[in-house]
């Protein structure tokens, strides 16, 4: 069976209250008085620790849109995702039950995936009344009061009415707990020593690792994950479904009469990754005090705390994946904020920078900024930014070394940029190869059909007809030669980024590509043609027309 876009769920003993909805992926965390933390993973296709991708977070509101006047709030920016681990940094049996589900990669695919880890559900009454009763133990002394749970239902709900102060406490004493109960089931960035700071611990996810996560992360397509709304497929459907089936909020306004209220987790639909209440039920603390957002980014000042995803009370128009709000962490009375809309989901977080990662960034940090990156043509050993960097060293003028050092960091940080603009250029251009690819094959089927006609109609001595289908198959094949020559106009372009760039960026756009529901696999195929034939130019610094046409449509036979 599957739920939602296609995550596919199973029946087994740990369908309980902390995980009303068992999925495939899933993995655990235990909890004090028994019971677990569910999490799901999310991914993101990089080089190694330093690389990161560039995503959008908010929404670009038009002037006639409701929200407009609050652009400076929820509205468009860019930022950057990555993740802390990789597979062989998890623990075992997380590492069982992920493996098998992440792109393949081997030592021909320069992108691997760096995961982090969020909480499939919101923070429930039970689970935070269990974790807290851990609170005094540690500083006291005094052994852990004995487990209660909210009654009934409650227990169910999602936490909320609690702090800003109170949500990082809780993080803080299930972090300790794990740490002195179960270390062996925690991550460790770096497979290090657990002492070097590489072991996971529990946080608030900040803003982009929530919002990369709420629409969609990994499991939907780059077009996609620019929506105000992850993709809310139902089974055998490429339309989006009602969103009260999968998030709940304040529909009175659409005459059901649906009264607004708090809800048990897991009582809709998941998100493309499996994440439950992601819009809707409660409003989620983030790790980042608030900033607004100022031209495309986030503005030099800082505020409250932030709450995304909107809550229960809310309606419909005003729900989205990007949507934010400011709350004061002090209330009027000098109380601590409490909101009866707010809680929390948790993620895993670690040190960036562990000391077993040290040899690693440190070296993927030489490599940012070099020409070599740019251009096969530039040897890595004769690139003139490390010759720059040699005499820098050499010189004994002080103040020379410090200018030449404040040109080289320059020098170096816009090539970085430009190497950025090249990637996305050239994923853009194997995508778009495809689809020009996928185009030629329409047009044959086109002229064959026509052909076919033409055939019929001089055999039946319908000459008008014959001399009619004659001229739309001169028009068929100037537009097939037209398709063709854009194609190979592309294949050069391609040699002109390195082969390192070639590669990494296909296995982004195949990742991108397989999850097109109709054309995906054609696409792929094509895309894979495509960057075959870009190597085949690279070297012999041609192609043969009638021959890449010719491969291009037996490509296109295949099953």
């Amino acid at each position: 069976m599957s739920l939602g876009y296609g995550v596919p769920t199973f029946a087994d003993n740990r369908s309980t209250a902390d995980n009303p909805k068992p999925m495939t992926g899933d993995v655990f965390l235990p909890l004090p008085c028994g019971g677990e933390m569910v999490l799901r993973y999310v991914y993101v296709l990089a080089q190694g620790s330093l690389d990161d991708r560039e995503v959008s977070l908010g929404y670009p509101f038009s002037e006639d849109e409701p929200g407009y006047k609050q652009s400076f709030i929820s509205g468009y920016r860019r930022d950057f995702i990555n993740g802390q681990f990789t597979p062989d940094d998890l623990p075992a049996a997380w590492r069982k039950t992920i493996k098998p589900l992440l792109p393949k990669t081997d030592a021909s695919t320069p992108l691997k995936p760096m995961l982090y880890f969020i909480g499939k559900y919101e923070v429930t009454a039970r689970q935070y009344a269990h974790v807290m009763s851990q609170a005094r133990s540690p500083a006291s002394g005094e052994s852990s009061p004995v487990c209660q749970d909210p009654e009934g239902m409650l227990g169910r709900l999602p936490k909320v009415r609690l702090s800003r102060f109170e949500a990082e406490r809780f993080a803080a004493v299930y972090s300790g707990w794990l740490m002195r109960n179960h270390p062996d089931l925690l991550p460790v960035s770096g497979r290090g020593q657990r002492d070097d700071g590489g072991v996971g611990f529990v946080r608030l996810p900040t803003e982009v690792e929530w919002e990369y996560a709420a629409r969609g992360g990994q499991a939907v397509t780059r077009q996609e994950l620019e929506g105000r709304l992850f993709p809310r497929r139902r089974e055998g459907s490429e339309e989006d479904g009602p969103l009260g089936d999968w998030a709940v909020f304040n529909q009175v306004a659409g005459g059901n009469g649906q009264a607004a209220r708090l809800m048990p987790v897991g009582t809709r639909q998941p998100n493309p990754i499996g994440l439950f209440d992601v819009i809707g039920n409660a409003a989620e603390m983030v790790q980042e005090s608030f900033q607004l957002v100022h031209a495309g980014r986030r503005h030099g000042s800082y505020g409250g705390f932030i709450a995304k995803g909107g809550n229960y009370l809310e309606g419909e128009g005003t729900l989205f994946t990007g949507m934010r709000r400011e709350y004061p962490l002090f209330a009027a009375d000098g109380s601590e904020q409490r909101n009866e809309t707010t809680g929390l989901r948790i993620a895993i977080g670690a040190l960036s920078a562990p000391r077993s990662r040290y040899k690693e960034l440190f070296e993927q940090w030489q490599k940012e900024g070099r020409l070599a990156s740019l251009t096969d043509a530039i040897d890595d050993a004769e690139d003139p930014t490390k010759r720059l960097d040699s005499i820098i060293a050499a010189s004994a003028d002080p103040e020379l070394q410090a200018e030449l050092g404040r040109v080289n960091e320059e020098l170096k940080r816009n090539v970085s940029l430009i190497a950025r603009q090249r990637e996305e250029a050239a994923g853009n251009l194997i995508q778009s190869s495809a689809l020009v690819a996928e185009t030629i094959s329409n047009y044959n089927i086109r002229l064959t059909n026509l052909r076919n006609s033409q055939q019929l109609a001089t055999d039946a001595n319908d000459h008008a007809s014959a001399r009619l289908f004659a001229a739309a198959i001169r028009n068929g094949t100037s537009a097939l030669d037209g398709a063709v020559a854009i194609y190979l106009d592309n294949l050069a372009t391609g040699t002109r980024y390195t082969d390192a760039v070639i590669r990494a960026q296909f296995q982004r756009v195949r990742e991108d590509l397989i999850r097109k529901p109709i054309l995906g696999k054609s696409l792929v195929a094509r895309a894979t043609l495509f960057v075959s034939h870009v190597e085949h130019y690279r070297q012999q610094n041609r192609a043969d027309p009638q021959k890449i046409l010719k491969e291009l449509l037996a490509s296109a036979s295949q099953p």
